[in-house]
């Protein structure tokens, strides 16, 4: 190639002068293959995978499976100076719905404050807050797990909504892979470790089989890029003398969070003796990589109960925890025990005290209070400079000099991870920098191809119904549509423009309970028909994470009506009442489109567990005259179909609905109860269920009065919760919101001139706001209309109990129709004209002769949605012992 000429002009402005430059790819040619390898090993690995956007050359050399080896020992090699290694932590998202991993560097320097947590990658899956990671990574690669994932949550017919799912992924690299499917069990433990024979990486599961199976217990591996790409079981599988040690293995995991550990080729399990009833001689399980065949480790002099292992500068080491017995053995806080290199010898010898004598008051109760303390690894090239690296379940990081016994804070997510579940949860890790590849699944990489993602563009724009049938077509589209990647976006993409949909609910023909009628259809129809017209009180409530409840006096159905599916609970506080037998008269209840009997019933969603619940409020004694009153409370896991009795609120509550935001139920109190005249909004914090008390506004704190009383309740409206105040008097509805702990006034709407939207004949909700105009949608419980806040009025409305006379467009859509909908009324409707009806007068009598308290349909907001629980699922055990 000829060498290039370029014209560079003199500082000082004189003759411009040629260079001849060589070719780069002459001067890259000119240096021999080794020496361009050997420069490349010495580079740190961000700047690795920069350069394999230099050319195809490039990237096929820095991903080949030999510069990855060669960089992994020119890392471990004492010539060059090995990077220091990084912490990697998972931590929940604000509302629970995704888990975010980090990772950031354990430098002594920065105390815990100051650094800077560097995101790596999200998984969208892995909801809740129950993502564990195993401490002890393997070359590079971390195992995650997700004992609550949503499996394949999106379709009718599914085997199972919920099953664990494990995760390989690579920090340094921002590499995972999710593993396909595996067994579901009450107890299993898991862990990655390296073959050195076949050069492959293995995910080890240990778990005890069920009461169908030939095995007691079970060992499955999988291999990471193998050609069977499934959770293969161990030709051996686990001998009948090791079972009791698997057993006390598995439930050493599966209680203390103590994952096994990777050392010398071998997956190392603890077994700790309070699981069996005489003290083994084995203190370890281990599992070959190699020959996948299990063997055991004699006990330590000391007992192994409370203690934990560890690989140390490549040796595996036991950790007893002294902290319990501090007055018997203080200062020493930590032994750590070394394991000779021949297993079978069963030696330890004592490597390091970690004491507290000398520490800060502050550091010291970090380090003792928390009920789980783990030693993760260590960090420094010479005895001087060596750092043992210690996580707490308080959610913070020590770095311990063995020498000085000096201990420091080195990291803390307290402010990011609020919630506990499980009190020996660790959630950190301790990884070196590594290019080691982490495979696709084969789904995965089916899912990934061109067709599928056009496939899936296809699916995002049709209703629910037709994507259910569309799971029947292949194989694939049944995995593309069973998977949480593609229920995410269709709910996204079906509510992005937030417009109203209500459907109509009606008595069901046959099986189902209850019938969903499109809007439009109703509206259209020459004559209504009155075959769905319901017979019993039904009280809808608004949309929760894409599913309904529909609930009469004794029971309460969970729906989804763009699906039709249907889960029903029976109510706990009818049992109650005919166990105590209380008078019928002993409950003073009002009746009116909201309530339903004597319960108040609430529909929420639990962020932690990722499940709807309903709670259930009944009164057995309320009497207005006395003020005495008694109540009952229950909670239904919609999900694991579980119910629990949890104590009562502390303020008696309204009859009106609660009204839900961000796992949070809210109740207005009722002031003509208890001890209090003044009103109060009573919550309920899913999460922990527990109750609380948040005050009112002043103005309707005091605006009860038994002469001229006033009604209150809780809405929410676009996300924000509002305290509604009805002023009968003046025919007003005063708002106020909720925001940033403060109550600030919002609306007040004008309905003086609507004598159907009147206060003092009806209760009126403000239901939800038009996202196109801002117009109020308002629900009586028979009739629907918008209040438009410039003209102070309603312009128009519909009557659920006669049909209206189509005039003009309104947008508002209907489940199963992707097309705008009429809806026309005239603005000066009157319900006492027959003549302005379509139907007879007769038909119109009929109507208006059923019980104002009962309507024939019921309208309903809703989203549509593929969310549902198909059967239920196992109910997670969250153990709590002491050590």
């Amino acid at each position: 190639m000829a060498a290039e000429e370029a014209s560079v002009s003199s500082p000082s402005g004189g003759k411009r002068r040629k260079v001849v430059v060589a070719p780069r790819v002459a001067l890259a040619a000119a240096l021999p293959d080794e020496m361009v390898t050997e420069v490349l090993l010495n580079l740190p690995v961000k700047s690795i995978l920069r350069f394999r956007a230099v050319s195809r050359a490039w990237a096929a050399l820095l991903s080949s499976d030999d510069f990855c080896g060669l960089h992994m020992a020119a890392v471990a090699s004492a010539l060059a100076p090995a990077p220091p290694p990084k912490l990697l932590f998972v931590s929940p998202s604000a509302n629970f719905a995704s888990t975010a991993v980090y990772s950031c560097s354990p430098s002594s320097g920065d105390h815990g404050h100051g650094h800077e947590d560097e995101h790596l990658f999200t998984l969208d899956d892995a909801r809740g807050n129950f993502v564990d990671v195993a401490p002890a990574p393997c070359h590079g690669l971390t195992l995650l797990y997700d004992a609550l994932a949503p499996a394949h949550y999106a379709c009718a017919g599914d085997a199972r909504a919920v099953t664990p799912a494990y995760y390989v992924c690579n920090a340094a690299t921002r590499a995972v892979t999710r593993l396909p499917p595996c067994e579901e069990v009450a107890y299993a433990t898991a862990g990655i470790g390296f073959d050195a024979r076949a050069r492959e990486y293995k995910v080890v599961r240990l778990f005890q089989g069920g009461p169908r199976d030939g095995e007691q217990f079970k060992c499955q591996v999988y291999t990471l890029g193998g050609e069977e790409d499934r959770w293969r079981p161990v030709a051996r599988g686990v001998p009948f003398r090791f079972c009791k040690f698997a057993l006390a293995a598995i439930l050493c995991a599966a209680i203390w969070k103590v994952p096994p550990v990777f050392a010398g080729g071998f997956l190392h399990w603890l077994i700790d003796p309070v699981c069996l009833v005489k003290k083994p001689r084995a203190a370890i399980l281990s599992f070959s990589l190699t020959s996948e065949t299990f063997s055991w480790v004699r006990s330590p002099k000391f007992p192994v109960s409370g203690a934990h292992l560890v690989e140390l500068d490549g040796h595996l080491c036991m950790v007893r925890d002294l902290r319990r017995d501090y007055y018997r053995y203080r200062p020493t806080m930590l032994e750590i025990w070394k394991l000779k290199d021949d297993y079978s010898s069963g030696e330890w010898s004592l490597k390091h005290r970690v004491e507290l004598s000398r520490n800060h008051m502050a550091i010291t109760r970090g380090f003792v209070e928390p009920k789980a303390v783990r030693v993760i690894g260590s960090f420094g090239d010479s005895k001087c400079s060596e750092r043992i690296i210690i996580a707490t379940s308080g959610h913070e990081v020590f770095a311990c000099d063995p020498v000085s016994g000096a201990l420091e804070t080195i990291h803390s997510t307290m402010e990011i991870q609020p919630h506990q579940i499980e009190a020996y949860d660790i959630r950190f890790s301790l990884f070196r920098e590594t290019l080691v590849p982490v495979p696709k699944t084969k789904e995965e990489m089916a899912l990934s191809s061109p067709l599928c993602r056009a496939t899936k563009e296809i699916l995002l724009r049709l209703p629910a119904k037709s994507v259910l049938n569309f799971k029947l077509v292949c194989k694939q589209w049944l995995r593309l549509i069973r998977t949480e990647s593609f229920s995410r976006p269709y709910f996204s993409h079906k509510n992005i423009d937030k417009r109203l949909k209500i459907t109509l609910v009606g008595k069901g023909t046959g099986e189902p309970d209850f019938s969903f009628i499109p809007l439009n259809k109703w509206l259209h129809q020459q004559a209504p028909d009155q075959s769905t017209f319901l017979d019993t009180k039904v009280v809808c409530s608004k949309p929760c994470h894409g599913l309904n409840l529909i609930s009469t006096e004794i029971r309460d159905y969970l729906y989804n009506p763009c699906l039709g599916f249907r889960r029903i609970y029976r109510n706990e506080g009818p049992v109650q009442r005919r166990f105590c037998r209380l008078h019928p008269d002993s409950v003073q209840s009002e009746e009116h489109h909201f309530t339903i009997g004597n319960k108040n019933v609430g529909l929420g969603f639990d962020p932690l567990t990722q499940e709807h619940v309903i709670v259930e409020i009944f009164y057995n004694l309320k009497n207005y005259e006395s003020r005495d009153y008694d109540l009952s409370c229950s909670l239904w896991n919609c999900n694991r179909r579980g119910v629990q009795n949890i104590p009562p609120p502390p303020l008696p509550v309204s009859d009106m609905p609660p009204a839900y935001l961000e796992g949070m139920l809210y109740w207005m109190s009722e002031p003509r109860l208890g001890h209090s005249h003044e009103r109060a909004i009573v919550s309920f914090n899913i999460g922990t269920r527990m109750f609380g008390v948040i005050p009112c506004p002043s103005r309707i704190a005091r605006s009860w009065d038994s002469h001229s009383p006033r009604r209150a309740f809780v809405a929410e409206l676009e996300g924000v919760l509002y305290a509604v105040l009805a002023n009968q008097v003046r025919d007003e509805l005063c708002l106020w919101k909720w925001e940033h702990g403060q109550w600030d006034r919002s609306y007040t709407i004008y309905l003086k001139s609507c004598l159907d939207y009147s206060p003092r004949t009806n209760i009126v909700v403000p239901w939800a706001i038009d996202p196109t105009d801002g117009r109020i949608l308002l629900n009586t419980g028979m009739r629907l209309g918008f209040y438009d806040p410039v003209k102070q009025g309603v312009e128009n409305y519909i009557a659920l109990d006669q049909v209206p006379i189509l005039k003009r467009k309104e947008q508002i859509w209907c489940p199963g129709d992707t097309d705008q909908m009429l809806l026309d009324q005239p603005s000066n409707f009157s319900t006492s004209s027959g003549r302005d009806l379509s139907h007879s007068i007769d038909q119109s009598e009929e109507l208006n002769g059923m019980s104002c308290n009962l309507s024939p349909l019921v309208p309903m907001l809703y989203e549509e949605n593929l969310a549902y629980y198909p059967v239920p699922a196992r109910a997670r055990i969250l153990l709590d012992f002491p050590i």
